[in-house]
């Protein structure tokens, strides 16, 4: 046998029945710590752009919450996918994980087609439905509609990525990743430092390089032999028995995902209809940036979301109910002590430094930086939160519990907006950027209750139940024979 499928066949056995520590490590971190260094990528261009001007930082800050909108709904699809490829793949069945593989790229070009043909022409007005102010548009209209072409790679990256997780091929994910983060930094700064460039269109055109070389390997690595779930032709096709699962996972999914993302745009578009006027219309982008500083957290606690789904997923399909459980345990305490060292460090010892990064001694750059501090003050609070929601949702993602998720990140944006709306209305007094902030703690730590809420209710329901004829008492099986087919 290969030995690259020898390689592989050994990573599933761990996810089955190794030491769970030992898993983690493996299939977990790597991608944590890739979404750190994504989250610190984001940080970086930030800053490039405040060297420009405050208001080409502002511009990049306003449509960042949007892109993440319109990405929600290629990162639901290719994270439901990836929940039934590892299902079948933990079960067993190769060949329905690969057929499953070939319709959830086609779904995935589907979507791209769909996205780009209804938003591109429509750009300025979505920038205005979500007040990004006129500046920011006048900079940043072009940066945004390229950012909507940039979907086209990032839907297909994310379907690969979803595929080698459900595979728990991590540590490849890290290194390509890491390889395309340096290209995408170092075709920025040299756009922006060596050429001297001041059009954030540029920065732009950097990100779209870097996730179309991601895309042509990605493609290579899905249609290749030597990959155990490799897609073949006559498997890239819609076929309806597993379209109907892979959009039953993943419409909650990516609906639950655009709306936790509309969430943020929503309390962006509130507060630059109440406070622009009062801010220089610097506030959306200042908002955003306070996002991107707590991100440097949860981006990497919200990595469990979809690694730890992809280990649930495949011992399901091994029969296995007790061990997704104590994987969840685990990951949920690891979770929490890096929300609260991360909280402490970003709130309380770095906070001057990260906030810094975005004042170009311009003669807007210490009132940004102020705002930004103002906002991140209560907006930090919601980094324990999440890190508890982010393993309740990786374990109700690999139960295939999407609908109930999804309930999560709705109850959020309703919480976000009420919350903005009674301060400006019932305590004008309190008007200002720290509202906004508020507002984000308030509606994260809503979903911190709802989370623990929400486990116990699936927990009792698990315990007097089962799922799918499995039940908590029934012995650990042994790890299911791989069929590998033709």
């Amino acid at each position: 046998m290969d030995r690259k499928l020898e390689k592989q066949i050994e990573r599933r056995k761990l996810i089955l029945s190794g030491n769970i520590w030992k898993t983690i490590l493996i299939i977990c971190f790597p991608i944590m710590l890739y979404q750190f260094i994504n989250s610190l990528s984001t940080i970086i261009d930030q800053m490039i752009t405040a060297g420009i001007s405050a208001e080409a930082s502002n511009a990049v800050g306003s449509t960042a919450q949007i892109k993440n909108m319109f990405s929600a709904f290629g990162g639901g699809l290719a994270s439901g996918g990836a929940v039934l490829v590892a299902r079948y793949y933990g079960a067993g069945s190769v060949h329905d994980a690969r057929n499953a593989s070939g319709n959830l790229l086609c779904l995935g070009i589907i979507l791209n087609v769909i996205i780009l043909l209804i938003f591109l022409p429509l750009a300025e007005p979505v920038m205005r439905i979500c007040q990004v102010s006129d500046n920011a548009i006048e900079i940043g209209l072009n940066y945004f509609r390229l950012q909507l072409v940039e979907l086209i790679f990032v839907t297909t990256n994310s379907i690969f990525i979803g595929l080698e997780k459900a595979k728990g091929n991590s540590k490849l994910i890290l290194y390509l990743n890491l390889g395309i983060l340096f290209i995408k930094i170092g075709l920025t700064a040299l756009f922006v430092y060596a050429f001297k460039i001041t059009d954030i269109t540029w920065i732009e055109i950097a990100t779209i390089v870097s996730q179309l070389i991601l895309t042509v390997i990605g493609v290579i690595f899905m249609f290749r032999k030597s990959n155990i779930l490799f897609i073949s032709l006559k498997d890239f096709r819609i076929k309806w028995l597993y379209c109907k699962d892979i959009l039953l996972l993943s419409i909650p999914m990516f609906f639950g995902k655009f709306v936790m993302n509309l969430g943020k745009v929503s309390v962006n578009a509130l507060a630059g209809l109440y406070y622009n006027a009062t801010t220089d219309g610097l506030i959306v982008g200042a908002l955003g940036i306070s996002n991107n500083i707590s991100g440097l957290v949860t981006g990497m606690t919200s990595t469990f979301e979809e690694s730890e789904s992809s280990i649930v997923s495949q011992n399901l399909g091994n029969k296995n109910l007790k061990r997704p459980l104590k994987v969840f345990i685990k990951l949920l305490i690891i979770a929490l002590i890096i929300s609260i060292i991360g909280y402490i460090l970003t709130r309380f010892v770095l906070i001057d430094f990260l906030v810094s990064l975005f004042n170009n001694n311009d003669s807007k750059g210490a009132y940004y930086s102020d705002m930004i501090k103002s906002i991140y003050e209560f907006d930090s609070l919601s980094i324990p939160a999440l890190g508890l929601c982010s393993a309740v949702l990786g374990l109700l993602y690999g139960f295939g519990k999407t609908f109930l998720a999804s309930i999560l990140n709705f109850s959020r944006i309703g919480v976000r907006i009420l919350t903005i709306v009674i301060f400006h209305y019932a305590m004008p007094e309190l008007a200002g950027p720290s509202v906004v902030g508020i507002a984000m703690g308030i509606s994260n730590g809503t979903i911190f209750l709802l989370s623990v809420i929400f486990f116990v209710i699936f927990f009792i329901g698990l315990k007097k139940h089962g799922y799918r004829e499995m039940h908590l008492s029934d012995p650990e099986p042994e790890v299911s024979k791989l069929d590998l087919g033709e």
